[in-house]
């Protein structure tokens, strides 16, 4: 989607969100786009207050969905009904120039089905359009709850790669006074219509992913804080708060998408570990002979335990060439296929 088609969609422009003032941080000219999700809306709220006044555009990202709309599709998942009002929406609080209580507002008709999709479609046409109004600016986009960074940065990293546009890094934000019970309680999500994902699995994918962690709230609850630590990898950032330099950090960054892919992948994950002063501990499981398939369904329950997060994979002698993928996130245990074992990405070696 071109700049000039994201323009033609805009169905309630309050203000030219592009025109916005921004900033001149970037070293190598380009403009930076970084990206900040978190599972808790409210948290966003927070960052987006934090980052006002800062050098840099600040916008938040949202969907809108008219649950009753039942539009066509093409072949590509296209929406070609004409009657549908599922948006994306853009709304602008803060920039440089600090925080308007009159927001800029941009309403995108989503041009797939797939609300992932519709928005890394919408993110590289508004990156674009700041790269050309502000070549070397920041712009920081506020994900829509929930949304998971492992389905949206790799093909986003794609589609920006040769424009005037540098993705730089990405955040997951989350608080240590909630932490055990979203990453260890089954809390389900509603962000869109027929999500039926749980608030751990969300938090544990996009903790592994994450360029930066942001944690709040680590001195309230050192159990929570411990266990983010546990569940964070080494080469991402840990910030303590909205007190650290989060804008600074994330611009000093440039994300590899295949760098945090192999950190969240069952195969290459790792486990971190980190402090055990308040009852959080980490196991590391390794064995090079298969799974019994009967035994699997037999103990599946206790092995899935509570309290308990997990990744990882393993292998049955029915199946010898496929990674069979083992996650417990938020009291539920999920068993899947990653591909084969040629397919395995490879870890970026230490240091690297």
């Amino acid at each position: 989607m071109s700049s000039t088609l994201l323009e033609d969609l805009v169905t309630d422009p309050s203000d030219d969100l592009f025109a916005l003032p921004g900033t001149r941080a970037d070293a190598d000219g380009r403009h930076a786009l970084a990206l900040i999700g978190a599972v808790d809306p409210a948290l966003l709220d927070l960052v987006d207050l934090s980052l006002a006044g800062q050098d840099a555009v600040v916008i938040r990202a949202g969907f809108h969905f008219d649950e009753e709309d039942g539009g066509d599709e093409d072949e590509e998942g296209r929406d070609v009904g004409d009657d549908s009002s599922d948006l994306v929406r853009l709304v602008s609080h803060s920039s440089a120039d600090g925080f308007d209580d009159d927001p800029v507002r941009l309403d995108v008709p989503m041009p797939f089905t797939c609300p992932t999709c519709s928005l890394r479609e919408v993110l590289v046409a508004v990156a674009e359009d700041r790269a050309s109004q502000d070549p070397g600016g920041t712009t920081v986009i506020l994900l829509p709850a929930a949304i998971e960074l492992a389905h949206l940065l790799p093909r986003l990293a794609e589609d920006l790669a040769g424009t005037g546009v540098r993705l730089a890094g990405a955040a997951h934000v989350l608080d240590a006074t909630t932490a055990l019970d979203e990453l260890l309680e089954h809390r389900l999500l509603a962000a869109f219509p027929g999500d039926c994902r749980c608030t751990g699995a969300v938090h544990l994918a996009n903790l592994g992913y994450a360029d930066v962690v942001l944690a709040l709230g680590r001195d309230e609850d050192p159990a929570g804080a411990d266990l983010i630590e546990h569940l964070r990898p080494h080469d991402a950032l840990l910030l303590p708060g909205l007190d650290a330099p989060l804008l600074e950090t994330l611009t000093g960054l440039s994300h590899d998408a295949a760098a945090s892919l192999s950190r969240i992948h069952p195969a290459t994950t790792s486990a971190w570990g980190g402090p055990d002063d308040h009852g959080v501990w980490t196991l590391d499981l390794s064995a090079a002979l298969p799974f019994h398939p009967g035994r699997l369904r037999a103990l599946v329950v206790d092995l899935a335990g509570q309290g308990i997060c997990a990744r990882g994979c393993f292998w049955l002698p029915s199946r010898p060439g496929r990674v069979c993928t083992w996650e417990v996130a938020g009291g539920a245990l999920s068993v899947g296929d990653a591909g084969t074992w040629a397919d395995v990405p490879v870890a970026p070696a230490d240091g690297a």
